[in-house]
Formats: C-alpha cells, structure tokens, sequence
C-alpha cells in the first residue's frame, strides 16, 4: 500500500446532499485526458477499478467512483483500501443520500476534471487491454465535442441457466455491433460504456424527473443527438451484473413510468420503436391483464425454448407500459 497521505477524507455539501471524499496518492497530480465516472449503489468496483489500471494508458485517466447512498460502510472501506493500492489517481465519492440513476451521474460528472469523460456502470469489465487506448485514439479524431458509444458483449458474463432470459435479451437487443448501432445512432447509446465530451454532459444533463431503473440514459441519448454528433464503435465492455428472471421482469414492472416519460418528451422517436408501437396497439386490447398474466407464465417457463420465453417477456413488457402510456 502507498504512504499514508494516500488517502484523505473531506466533506463537500451541495444541493443539500453531503458527499464524503474519499483519494489515493494518484489524486493530486493526475493530469487525465479521460475521467472514467462510475456511478453505483451496493456495488464493490474493486475488480472494475483493477481491470481499468491494467489496461494499457491507464496512467492517462482518472476513474471516479460515485457509492449513490447506500451507506455500506463495509463495502466503502474495501474499496477505499483497492483504489490506495491502484496505480491510477482514484476518487471514491460516497454521497449520504440515496439520489438514484440520473441525479447520481450528474453529480458523479462535477468530479470529473478531464474534458472527455467515460461513463461505466459499476457491473462493466473492459473486453481488452486496448480499451482505454482506443477511446484515447477516438478522441483524437474527433474535432467537435460528440457522443462516442462503445458498446456492450457479455464476453465474461456469467453463463448459469438461471440468467438465460437476460442474456437472450442482451444479445437481441444491447450486444450489437458498432456497424448495426449506427444504422440508428441516437437508439444505442447504452451509458454503461460510452465517452462523452463534458459540454455535451453541461448541455444535456441527465434528467433527474426520471426515478428509479430503466430509460433515462435512453432519454438522455435521444437530447444529446439533437445537439451533438453520435458515433458508435467496436470498444466492447462485458455487462457482468445479469438479472435472475424475477429481477429482470421486477425491473421491468417497475420501469413504466420511465418509459412513458420518455416516449412523451422525444414522441417521434418512440414512435419508431417496436416496443412503443407494441405497447399503444395493447392499450386497446380485451382481457389485457389475463394475456399479460399468460405472457409472464410463459416468459418464466423454463421448459419452453429460450426464443418463445425472450418472445413472451417482449410481450408481456409491451402490456405493462401500455398501462403507463
């Protein structure tokens, strides 16, 4: 472990939210290209942390850990103690107050002192030794402040059965290629890995109305395009943290309101998704909440083909936010 002085508590209060800070011996004279923003909640970064200062250029960044109120103070002294022994400047941010998704990446952004940062989520692991290279190279060729998405893969996911359902519906819908992703740019933009310029971050905040799990980084994705070019490429990151079935369709249940929101502030986007248009053609449908009982059943099965059942939670998903639109 460094020297002692690596490590140093204060306490910021800002918008009646108190913050402690928490730096290794790196902090104080990095001088980053790329602040890497990691927001979480019950989450230990540690492995996150070690596998962005193995990869190559890592010296070249600055990785910020934002705990979101969840006040483990177990979890926070182990990694506290990871980012001591980390060879990269490393801040750990633990805010008293739980502030949820979009409030905690905007906070998580004012610790930033790079102009190019790189949102994470906290279950993410880089897919290559290149991957802070080639955002550094992405960044180089880009003259305006843009969007540049990497992209997801579940390389080192989990494989149990149990998480089949989730992992049909990453690869469906997330795990795509750079190529496919800008086929509709403003689509993809998955915040789990994407490098953003901090003014399109000061224009395009992340919309705090929006509480809880799902569609605010989509919201966000479609008022960024608006002002500000969005490029895909192949910089895969492996989503670790696969849902079970019961907490893949709680989160989805949960997410209706969020989906609402945005197909009301950006409508003719929503207007061209699948999921939209399968969700109005619900609301007018008889007997809505028996098929939407059926399709829950089915997507739960696990005898039945992982097609039909990943078919089945579409559907079942669609009946739920018909309910919220």
């Amino acid at each position: 472990m460094h020297s002692a002085a690596a490590l140093i508590l204060h306490r910021n209060a800002s918008h009646q939210n108190v913050e402690t800070l928490h730096d290794n011996v790196f902090w104080a004279g990095a001088a980053p290209r790329i602040s890497i923003v990691i927001p979480s909640y019950h989450y230990d970064c540690s492995d996150l942390i070690d596998a962005l200062v193995r990869c190559k250029a890592s010296a070249l960044t600055e990785i910020i850990v934002y705990e979101d109120g969840a006040r483990d103070h177990e979890l926070l002294a182990k990694m506290e103690q990871n980012a001591g022994n980390a060879h990269a400047a490393v801040r750990i941010v633990s805010s008293w107050n739980n502030r949820g998704r979009a409030a905690a990446r905007n906070a998580a952004v004012t610790h930033a002192r790079s102009e190019w940062i790189l949102l994470l989520d906290a279950d993410m692991a880089p897919d290559s030794m290149d991957f802070i290279e080639t955002y550094l190279d992405a960044e180089e060729r880009l003259e305006v402040p843009a969007v540049v998405v990497g992209g997801n893969s579940l390389r080192f996911a989990p494989t149990s059965r149990k998480l089949g359902l989730h992992r049909w519906q990453s690869l469906t819908s997330e795990c795509l290629s750079a190529e496919r992703r800008n086929e509709a740019p403003e689509r993809y933009v998955f915040t789990s890995n994407v490098l953003v310029h901090k003014k399109v971050l000061e224009a395009c905040p992340f919309d705090e109305s929006f509480v809880g799990w799902g569609w605010e980084d989509t919201d966000w994705g479609l008022e960024a395009q608006k002002h500000f070019p969005v490029h895909h490429i192949d910089n895969n990151a492996t989503h670790l943290g696969l849902d079970d079935d019961k907490a893949l369709l709680a989160k989805y249940a949960r997410s209706g309101a969020n989906f609402a929101r945005m197909a009301e502030r950006h409508p003719e986007a929503a207007a061209t998704m699948p999921l939209y248009r399968a969700a109005r053609a619900c609301r007018g449908l008889p007997f809505r909440s028996g098929f939407r009982v059926l399709a829950r059943l089915l997507a739960r099965s696990p005898l039945l083909p992982l097609a039909l059942r990943g078919r089945a939670m579409k559907a079942w998903r669609a009946l739920v936010y018909a309910e919220a639109l």
